[in-house]
């Protein structure tokens, strides 16, 4: 299984907006600043002053994802059918291997996070739950997919019950483990689910971490699937849709498929 480090934060670091940049209107911007009140501090506003960012650097893990491909393994039927019971395993097959920055990078320039939609010369538009659901095939109307913060010392209590490695081994980021079958079969389940929660829906700017926190949701695997884990995917993509648009930022995470496809 390709390698991918788990970290205790839930959430990727925030762009920081100073408050001077949220008080006055912006030449060729909004006129009432009380309606995007960050725009001063966006790429557009940058854009206006004859400054190109240029293309942003979009994370993409498809060949992560493909570097293992459990689904044309004959030996693994049983892996199989807890992965497809999560109703997770679409993800390994739909995501595209390859990512338009370009065309990516122009809608980000057009996003405005206080109204989550893309401000077009047409009018605005928006990715939507039902956009969610018709092209990843998750569910967006179920059980809430929140995650606490969480310290180091629970972080390691979840990797030592959920991937059975004992402590000193979660210390190190290295999973072996000596289980009987169906407990190490479990086990390796979830190390490849959260390994593909962290390549596709919460994938962030590390490049290569997925938050332990998600573990909690997989340590019963017969309620995977009851979780609206298509909401979930939306509202990460608008925050870091929110946080790319920022002047100052160089690249981006989400799940590049939903947002190109």
């Amino acid at each position: 299984m390709p390698d991918i480090a788990v970290e205790d934060a839930s959430l990727p670091d925030s762009s920081t907006v100073q408050e001077e940049d949220l008080t006055h209107a912006f030449l060729g911007g909004p006129t009432d600043p009380s309606i995007l009140r960050s725009f001063n501090s966006h790429v557009a506003a940058t854009v206006c002053h004859g400054e190109e960012r240029g293309p942003l650097k979009c994370h993409n893990h498809s060949s992560k994802i493909l570097a293992w491909p459990w689904w044309s393994v004959d030996n693994n039927t049983r892996f199989k059918a807890i992965i497809e019971q999560s109703g997770l395993s679409q993800l390994a097959h739909c995501t595209y291997r390859f990512v338009n920055k370009l065309l990516i990078s122009s809608f980000v320039e057009r996003w405005q996070p206080e109204t989550n939609t893309f401000h077009m010369t047409v009018g605005e538009m928006t990715l939507t739950l039902d956009d969610v659901g018709t092209i990843l095939g998750l569910p967006i109307v179920s059980k809430s997919v929140s995650v606490p913060d969480m310290i180091d010392h629970h972080g390691v209590t979840l990797l030592v019950y959920g991937l059975g490695i004992i402590e000193r081994v979660a210390h190190e980021e290295v999973s072996t483990s000596d289980l009987d079958p169906e407990e190490a079969m479990q086990c390796a389940t979830r190390a490849y689910l959260l390994f593909l929660l962290g390549c596709t829906l919460f994938s962030d700017k590390s490049g290569g971490r997925v938050p332990v926190v998600y573990l909690g949701l997989l340590m019963d695997l017969g309620s995977i699937h009851t979780y609206a884990w298509g909401a979930a995917a939306l509202a990460f993509l608008y925050r870091q849709l929110g946080h790319a648009s920022r002047s100052g930022v160089k690249q981006m995470g989400g799940y590049m498929t939903l947002l190109e496809a």
